[in-house]
């Protein structure tokens, strides 16, 4: 038998989760993307972690008003 947790907010077992692509800020800059996974009785946020399958995201070059 395997061991299941339970959600430390509403207290049911936690089988499956809700899976989102989120932003890590580092110094108030967007620095990475990363995966938040939360309980899908309560959408309590269980975990956070960097995307190891990520690719690094391309820095735009600032446009002027000009160049628009």
């Amino acid at each position: 038998m395997t061991n299941q947790g339970e959600c430390p907010k509403c207290g049911k077992r936690v089988l499956h989760v809700n899976i989102e692509n989120i932003v890590g800020m580092i110094g108030g800059e967007a620095n990475g993307r990363c995966l938040s996974y939360c309980c899908i009785h309560c959408n309590a946020v269980l975990g956070v972690q960097v995307d190891p399958r990520s690719k690094r995201r391309t820095r735009r070059k600032a446009t002027t008003p000009k160049e628009q």
